[in-house]
């Protein structure tokens, strides 16, 4: 018999991301929420109930979390301590995987080191030249690496 699980896509900042390209699939979804910028945020209590029930649904012996966005280093590096001690607490002997997808601009040295002691996959979404993503970047106008 076939062990079941579930790949599941974490945007704990919804559709809000740092850049607004003009490209971005998720610009329409932005206008389902008009208090958006205020009321964005995956809160503490339902990060808990999410990893708990997410793990332990879970049939197999490695359990995946993909965090996405928008732009998910928008949380802040304290709502991802978070989430591996609480990915820690509720393992029971299962491995955990941690994805993470990003345009990039938030990370500094203390994101590196945080990724690293927790062994995160990091992908980097980088839109052709150093040129191309400063003028997609919309009303921000921010490129995702420096020319």
């Amino acid at each position: 018999m076939q062990r079941k699980s579930c790949q599941v896509m974490i945007k704990p900042t919804g559709s809000v991301c740092n850049l607004d390209c003009k490209y971005c699939f998720y610009l329409e979804k932005e206008m389902l929420y008009p208090d958006r910028k205020n009321h964005y945020k995956m809160t503490e209590e339902t990060l808990a109930l999410f990893v708990q029930q997410h793990i332990a649904a879970q049939d197999v012996d490695e359990v995946i979390f993909a965090w996405q966005g928008g732009e998910p280093t928008l949380m802040g590096l304290p709502f991802y301590r978070q989430a591996v001690a609480l990915q820690q607490r509720y393992a029971n002997g299962k491995a955990i995987v941690n994805t993470f997808q990003t345009n990039g601009i938030l990370i500094d040295d203390e994101w590196a080191r945080f990724f690293r002691a927790h062994d995160f996959l990091v992908g980097i979404s980088i839109d052709g030249d150093a040129a191309l993503p400063r003028r997609m970047a919309g009303n921000s106008r921010r490129a995702t690496y420096p020319s």
